[in-house]
């Protein structure tokens, strides 16, 4: 019987209150017992969850271990280093360091991630999907997801197409982006520059069609934040008569004007190292946007002669300010996968040397040298083209030399936060009939060299170490061995694994392919991004 038979029926009131209060007070007895065993229940999966968890940390505390849904974590080892975010075998994760939390961020159904940066101050976290697979890498159009720096609060910034991710702004919460397609030459190149916020606020900042004077065709080439993050560089191209190359400082502010940099028409050319060789007619000079550097200014590659992607020996320059002629720095890797040039806080600069001689091969030819921006001259770091251990053996390969000048490339190049040391990798050179194999990326060693003595130290004894990422006291380097994350005391050289895998299996196995590295170059980089 129902309340509402209660209340129909003819018994005396007194007696219906006394059953209400009764089926109230089972109800309420009812409602606690199923509290008390989802509590229950509760508290069991908890502690399932602790003793899986403790389980997976190995015991020991702090570790843990590889499985085909998780990639294996040194938790303990990166206590108090802040954030770290891992693709790994195509999911992101994100690593706290204050918390000893691993959380993997969301992707959509059959989207690949890649590109994880952190923010200036560390709280927010940017990153990019894409359906698209290709050979090697993974290109546009993207869809960029913003999250807070522990992987918690990730959204999609829904109704925005990426075609290129320029990165934060040195000085605020902002993520620019160049979005777009263009229908003139270039096809499909980006038309305008957006700035984003974590909440999803897009202002267009500059688009193609406000330099009527270019001839109004053509695209965005590259850009990229200046020091302080009050303006954007901006490199255009179109292949028209009429048109050409410029770079241009356009400001966040709103209402101010953009200021050309440098303007070059398609059929001008440029001279001295520059220039595209005595046998080209007009340049058609590119712009790739290299960096904006305190003692440089705006720095480029140039792709001139038809060119639109070199991989190696291309022509840096520089422009100190608005209106100065462009100045050669060095001929240099440009293929913008690996690290080919880097800045210290102070304007120190080291960069990738390439001579013209020294082909795509990325094992052969390549020295680290430190370069001057008050005589424009780069000089080799001591040793860096020497190398001192086991030549490489490898099939099939052409001879190289096994000690002396010329026996060891030097890549990747890292100033320390205060710019007094410089880090980098060193491998053997040899010229190998395919792209480099897991033997030589395995060879690679790390060093250091000091700006104030002139020395240079070999750090720890892990072989296989690429792209050398300084924390920000300058005290550890993160860097990647085999096909993991390992982090390293700055003056000791001690080294533990922080994760692992980067890649699948499958593609890091095929390392020689095109799949993973064109011409050996990997983009390790878009795996991983550590704020410190």
């Amino acid at each position: 019987m129902t309340l509402l038979d209660h209340e129909q029926s003819e018994v005396a009131p007194d007696a219906l209150i006394e059953d209400r209060e009764a089926l109230i007070r089972e109800a309420r007895r009812r409602t606690r017992r199923r509290r008390v065993r989802r509590v229950a229940v509760v508290a069991v999966l908890v502690g399932l969850g602790v003793a899986a968890y403790a389980i997976a940390r190995g015991g020991s505390g702090g570790v843990i271990a590889e499985t085909p849904t998780h990639p294996y974590v040194n938790v303990r080892a990166f206590t108090g280093r802040g954030e770290l975010a891992v693709v790994s075998r195509g999911k992101l994760w994100v690593l706290d360091g204050s918390a000893g939390t691993l959380r993997r961020l969301p992707v959509p159904a059959g989207g690949t991630p890649s590109s994880p940066v952190f923010s200036h101050d560390g709280r927010w976290l940017a990153y990019l999907v894409t359906r698209s697979r290709y050979p090697y890498g993974s290109y546009g159009p993207y869809k960029l997801w913003i999250a807070r720096a522990d992987g918690t609060g990730a959204h999609e910034m829904r109704g925005l197409v990426v075609n290129q991710f320029v990165g934060w702004s040195p000085s605020s919460d902002l993520v620019a982006v160049a979005a777009g397609e263009s229908r003139h030459v270039p096809v499909g190149s980006p038309t305008v520059v957006d700035l984003v916020s974590p909440a999803g606020r897009v202002r267009p900042l500059f688009t193609r069609s406000t330099q009527p004077e270019m001839g109004n065709r053509g695209a965005i080439w590259s850009a990229l934040w200046s020091p302080n993050g009050r303006s954007l560089a901006v490199s255009t191209y179109s292949p028209f008569r009429d048109a050409g190359t410029q770079i241009l400082d356009v400001p966040v502010a709103a209402g101010a004007q953009p200021t050309v940099w440098f303007s070059i028409r398609s059929q001008q050319r440029l001279t001295g190292g520059l220039a595209c060789g005595p046998h080209c007619g007009a340049n058609q000079a590119i712009a790739e946007l290299a960096g904006w550097w305190p003692k440089w200014g705006i720095t480029f590659w140039v792709f001139t002669g038809g060119m639109t992607h070199n991989s190696d020996s291309t022509p840096l320059a520089a422009i100190s300010r608005p209106g100065a002629p462009p100045r050669l720095i060095a001929q240099t890797l440009s293929d913008g996968t690996t690290d080919a040039a880097a800045a210290g806080p102070r304007g120190e600069l080291a960069v990738v040397a390439s001579g013209t001689s020294a082909g795509r091969e990325y094992a052969l030819g390549k020295t680290v040298e430190r370069c001057s921006a008050a005589t424009f001259g780069c000089t080799a770091l001591p040793g860096a083209s020497s190398w001192a251990g086991r030549p490489l053996k490898c099939k099939p390969c052409f001879g190289a030399p096994a000690t002396g000048s010329g026996s060891a490339v030097s890549l990747d190049p890292a100033w320390s936060p205060d710019g007094a040391l410089l880090a980098y990798a060193k491998a053997p050179a040899y010229r190998a009939a395919a792209s480099p194999n897991l033997a030589w990326f395995q060879a690679h060693k790390l060093y250091v060299w000091d700006a104030r003595t002139g020395a240079t130290r070999r750090l720890g004894a892990i072989n296989g170490s690429s792209l050398p990422t300084w924390s920000h006291d300058g005290k550890s380097l993160l860097y990647v061995s085999g096909d993991g994350l390992w982090l390293a005391d700055a003056t000791t050289g001690t080294a533990v694994e922080i994760e692992h895998p980067l890649y699948r299996k499958s593609t890091w196995n095929r390392i020689g392919s095109t799949e993973l590295a064109y011409y050996g170059q990997i983009p390790w980089s878009q795996q991983f991004s550590w704020h410190s």
